[in-house]
């Protein structure tokens, strides 16, 4: 079983942004150019995680403590039944259905959100990707950039609103609880560096 499955999944918070960066700079080179279409650097991470938390619906999978895949959902303002989503996952947890289970939770929050449709762009190299939209059951096609792939997004059912709802509800009491436990725990670390350069030679 992978161990993934003994993980657990939420929403993340626009304070998180760092969590989110740190997950991206984890990716390999090739994960990187796969993902954000060429070579980028750290910085110019830092700053896409800071932004697609504030445009975006970016959910995380927790392992131990640690973000191991995410995926970011962009619903367009303009046209609220076109959606588009793109996924991460740590070079550790390749080829074990993270991804999969990543693309299951982003139809169904699209669906919510009022989505139709969701498009996903992949590049032509990109085999792991070509299989998971396969496995979803969506159509590739060529594109001026790459290749295209459309996933269905399921019907509303109003039915798991309530669940959905508690989800959510519940993400950000864990990424408040999660925030206060770091934040003490670096506030505890710099008082130590400081009583230990303050304590006298000898």
């Amino acid at each position: 079983m992978p161990g993934w499955t003994r993980a657990s999944f939420r929403r993340l918070f626009p304070w998180e942004a760092d969590v989110y960066a740190a997950h991206l700079k984890s990716l390999t080179p090739e994960g990187r150019r796969r993902r954000f279409w060429g070579g980028v650097s750290d910085g110019a991470l830092e700053a896409h995680a800071a932004r697609a938390i504030q445009t975006c619906h970016v959910e995380g999978c927790f392992l131990d403590g640690h973000l191991i895949g995410a995926f970011e959902l962009f619903i367009d303002e303009l046209g609220p039944d076109h959606a588009e989503v793109s996924l991460s996952v740590d070079p550790a947890h390749h080829r074990n259905g993270l991804g999969s289970e990543l693309i299951a939770r982003a139809r169904v929050r699209a669906c919510l959100l009022g989505a139709t449709e969701i498009a996903l762009q992949i590049q032509p190299d990109n085999k792991a990707m070509i299989a998971l939209a396969r496995q979803a059951g969506a159509p590739i096609s060529r594109t001026d950039e790459g290749l295209g792939a459309a996933l269905a997004v399921p019907r509303l059912d109003l039915r798991r609103l309530p669940l959905v709802l508690t989800q959510d509800w519940t993400s950000l009491l864990q990424a408040l609880t999660w925030s206060v436990l770091r934040t003490r725990s670096r506030l505890f670390r710099a008082v130590r560096i400081s009583l230990l350069a303050t304590r006298p030679a000898g």
